[in-house]
Parts: structure tokens; sequence; C-alpha cells
């Protein structure tokens, strides 16, 4: 009998052994990326970007110290780019192959941003081709600039332009018996109005009209240009779309290509046959944009280095979180970069629709501190969208760079309050009561109404905070009261127009103002090197174990020149 005891202790250590060492060596397998592939003599560079295009990763949502919430399925805009650049002299790099199946979604800034990089690549003289089950519109625009664009016989090139819809809240409220109280400095700075409105507002057609017609003009023109159709044929193709597919009975493939949107249509071994036309048979040297850059070498600082520190998100007051810009967080990676030595420049990459104006003011006070008291200069570049709060940052910039497709401006503000106390007493039979030593005791309760004196302190912080922003507008860009006013009230401007009217300085993208940036500082020579918001060690780790993934930033170790002189005069065409 003891033998037999010891012998199941025996394989209970065995057992236990290696499950423990099993763990061990998973968590090892977990957390060790796996090794990059190599880059062989003729490979097809391969963009396949996955999700959303964004300028910075998503933090998942922790509670308590402990992420609740995987990754979010997300591509670094500035990767691809950087593998684009890095690839257009790399010998090893035959051409590229833009893999678009997964890419969820890309704004227009981003998927201009992309398709002017892919133009820059195929001045190298090497080849592009671009693939997808089908074409939306961000997809195309990207597609467009590929020598040769192909679509699956099941999908379609089906570029439904750019809307804005959203629910109206205001006969729902009235028959529940809510009441919202909205405070603008505009009739254009319609973020809320959907609580007090049944449907959109005259002015907010009018904004969206401008705003969304000059987005499409320039969709339009690029697409039109990339693939050698007239601007107005083309147009006229998408809105007919249904007698277009008609006149190809159906066949959505067949119409985009006798249409010349495309070049060939994807029904078995299609892709792999163009591949090997344009690059040589043995296409299985392929490699992955993010593995390429894996493998790039770091090469020497230069003179110096260019802090690029993403805000994305909405703006709120203090820490940040999923989706969110916290000022305590911007302002401490400002800090950080500002006082990395070899730092010579910041560059801030503005991807926000605005939010709490004190997270706003917090991060400009530091932009300005660090162009007064640290004599560093700082551009903004902005992404998809700098409105209102973001705006409200890149004002202090020294030089605003942004793209024709940028939604920029929305100079203003507003505040929503809400109370239910005809619904609760309705509803209910409920009803708030009590009793206050000053007038504004119990003022923000929500079942209770909002009185006029209440109402009028709203509306009186709502004039000064938008005759700061305004004053701000004039100081930093260098225009008169009267020019200001006419640009502001919460209108909504594309890059384009921003440029035109002296709310922005250059027209172009990340890279350009980093060379604007790194001429200002005085480097010939140079790296852009990112300062994205830290994340908890420990939370990074459990990040890990929970979700399988955590990821970082490769780009930077590739150096932009200054080619040619540039200057920094303001533009002069308000």
């Amino acid at each position: 009998m003891r033998g037999v005891f010891y012998g199941i202790d025996f394989a209970r250590r065995i057992i236990l052994n290696l499950l423990f060492w099993g763990l061990i060596v998973f968590v090892i397998i977990l957390l060790v990326p796996p090794r990059a592939q190599r880059v062989k003599d003729g490979s097809i560079l391969v963009l396949n970007p996955y999700g959303i295009l964004v300028d910075a990763y998503t933090i998942p949502t922790s509670y308590q110290g402990i992420p609740v919430g995987g990754y979010l399925d997300e591509t670094l805009l500035d990767d691809l780019i950087t593998s684009l650049d890095a690839a257009k002299s790399d010998e090893r790099i035959s051409g590229v192959w833009l893999r678009l199946d997964d890419m969820v979604h890309a704004g227009p800034s981003a998927a201009g941003e992309l398709t002017d990089s892919i133009l820059q690549f195929r001045k190298s003289g090497k080849a592009v081709v671009a693939s997808a089950d089908t074409f939306d519109t961000s997809r195309y625009r990207i597609a467009s600039a590929a020598d040769t664009v192909i679509v699956d016989r099941l999908g379609e090139v089906f570029p439904t332009g750019y809307g804005y819809w959203r629910a109206y809240y205001g006969e729902g409220f009235d028959r529940l018996g809510a009441k919202a109280n909205l405070f603008r400095s505009g009739e254009s700075k319609t973020g809320a109005e959907n609580y007090v409105l049944g449907a959109m507002s005259e002015a907010a057609r009018r904004d969206e009209e401008r705003l969304l017609g000059d987005l499409w003009t320039t969709w339009i023109d690029s697409v039109a240009v990339n693939r050698g159709i007239e601007p107005e044929k083309l147009k006229s193709w998408i809105d007919s779309y249904d007698l277009q597919l008609a006149d190809a009975s159906g066949d959505a493939s067949r119409a985009a290509l006798d249409a010349g949107l495309i070049d060939a249509v994807e029904n078995g071994g299609v892709v792999e046959d163009i591949l090997a036309e344009h690059f040589g048979s043995d296409t299985d040297r392929k490699i992955d944009a993010l593995d390429y850059l894996r493998r790039l070498p770091a090469g020497p600082r230069g003179d110096g280095s260019v802090a690029v520190i993403p805000v994305v998100g909405a703006l709120v007051y203090g820490r940040g979180g999923a989706g969110a810009a916290g000022s305590d967080d911007i302002v401490s990676v400002i800090e950080a970069a500002r006082s990395t030595p070899g730092v010579e420049a910041v560059l801030l990459r503005i991807d926000s629709p605005g939010g709490d104006v004190r997270a706003g003011e917090a991060i400009r006070r530091t932009v300005q501190e660090t162009k007064t008291e640290w004599d560093m200069p700082v551009v903004a570049s902005m992404g998809n969208l700098a409105a209102s709060g973001g705006y409200w940052i890149a004002l202090e910039s020294d030089l605003i760079v942004t793209r024709p497709e940028t939604i920029t401006g929305s100079i203003g503000v507003y505040s929503l309050s809400v109370t239910f106390e005809e619904a609760l007493s309705r509803w209910l039979g409920i009803r708030v009561d009590g009793y206050g030593t000053t007038p504004w005791s119990g003022s923000g309760h929500p079942g209770r109404p909002l009185d006029a004196r209440m109402a009028s302190i709203y509306a009186q912080n709502i004039k000064d905070i938008d005759s700061m922003f305004q004053s701000l507008v004039a100081e930093n860009r260098g225009l008169d009261a009267d020019a200001v006013a006419k640009l502001a009230g919460g209108i909504p401007w594309s890059g384009r127009q921003a440029f035109d009217s002296g709310l922005a300085d250059r027209i172009g993208g990340l890279k350009e103002a980093g060379a604007y940036a790194a001429e200002m500082a005085g480097l010939s020579e140079w790296e852009l090197r990112y300062f994205d918001t830290p994340i908890d060690p420990r939370e990074a780790f459990l990040s890990r174990l929970l979700w399988g993934q955590i990821r970082s930033r490769r780009a930077g170790g590739i150096r932009w020149r200054t080619s040619s002189p540039l200057h920094f005069r303001r533009n002069s065409n308000p």
C-alpha cells in the first residue's frame, strides 16, 4: 500500500511540474513577439491594413488596473506610410500589394494621406497592385492610386460618399416630458441641437452641405485623376449606380470594369497571376508592411529628433480612457518629450472633435510654455478632425498643417442641461422638493426645472468662453475680429477652406509637418520620435495575458531630409 501512495504522489509531482513549466513556456511565447520575417530580394511589400486606420491605438478600458476590454482592430496610418517611404529606395522590394479586404474604415484625411504616399511610392518606378472583396468610399480612394485595381467577382465598387445622419430627440423629449436646455455660441454650433429639435436645422444643413460637398469634390477629383476618368463622368456613374448595375444585368464587378474603375475581376487565381505579371513568378516572396518595419535598421540619430505627440479622441479633463484624450496624459507626454535629450521640436498630431474646454486650455497652456520657456518650435498636424477643442489646441502652435479633407474649426462652444421634472411627475407621480440656503442650491438637480437666473449664468459662461476662443484665433492667426466672427459661430470647414481663410498655414500630412518642424528647429537630418500616452506596465502585462496581444509603434528610425528650403511665412491669403 505504501508503494501505491508513493507512486500516486510521484505522478502528482510530475503532472504539477509539467503544468507549471507548460504555463511558464506559454507565458513566454505569449509575451515574446514572433521574429519578424526576413526581407528577401524581390520581395513584395504587402499593405494589409486591419480594422480602422488611426493615428494612435485606443487604450483598452480598465477597472481598478484590470483591463476589461481588448484592443480594437486598428492599424497605425503612420506605420503604413513609413513602410512605403522606406520601400521606395529599398532594392529588395519589387513593389507593393494593397490588400484592403480587412480594412473597415479610414477617415477622409487618413485615406487621402495614404493615397498620396502610394502615389509617391509609384514615382520610384515600382508597381502597386490593389485588391479587395469590395470597395467602399475609403477603400476605393486608396486603391485608385494603384497601377492595377482588382475586385472580387462577388464584390463591387460602390462609393456611397459622405453623409451626416443622427437621431433627433426633440419631439420624443416633449412627449416624455423632458426639457433640454441648450446654450451655444452660434446657430452653427450644432453638436447638441438634436436634443432640442425634431429635425436638422437649416444652419446645420447649410454647413454640412458646404463641408461635405467640398470633401466629396476632393474625393472625386483625386480618384478621377488617379484613374484617368473625367470627374463629371465619375460623379455621374456613382449617382446613377442603380442604372449602371441594371445595364450590367446585376453584375457589379462587370459594371465597374466597363466604367474603367477597375482593371480585373478576381474569379480564382487572377490576383496571383497579376502579381506574377508585375513582380515575377516567385510571388511567394511577400512581406507584411509591419514585419518590414521591424526589420528596418534604426540608423544614426542625425541632428536631432522631432517629437510626435498624438492627441486623439474627445478631450476630457484629467486622465483619459478608451477613445478619449485626457489633458493630464497629454500634458505629461509633452513635458516628457521636451525634456528628452535630442528632441528639438514638437509635432502635435491632432484627430479630435474637441470636448471639455478645461482640457483644451490645459494642453494649450503647456504648448505655449513649450514655445516660450523651452524655446522649442511646435507644429500642429491635423488628421481627420481638428474641431472645436482640437483647433483650440492647434492655435498655440507656430505652424498649422492640414489635409484638404480635414474637418477644421467649429470655433464656438455649447453647454447642454436636461431636466426631467415633468416626466417624473407625469409618469411616476414623483415631484422633487426641498430647501436651499441660496438661489443656486439644487439648481443642477435633473428633477427640478432650470430657472431663468441659472440659465443666465450658463449663457454668460458660454459667451465668455466663446469670446476667449475668438480672441485666441485673432491673436494667433493674425486675423481681425470681424474676419474671425465670420469664421466662428461653430461653422465646420474643410482643410482646404481653412487654408483659404487663414485658419491654417499649409496643406500637407504628417511627413510634411515633420519636415517643417525639423527646419524650424534647424535640423537638416532628423527622425520622428513618437511619445504616446504610456500604458501602466501591469495593465500591459494583463492585457497581453487576457487578450493575446499588445501593440507598440515602430515608426521612427526612418529619417527624412529637407530637399528644398521651406518658408514659414503665414498664409497670406485669408
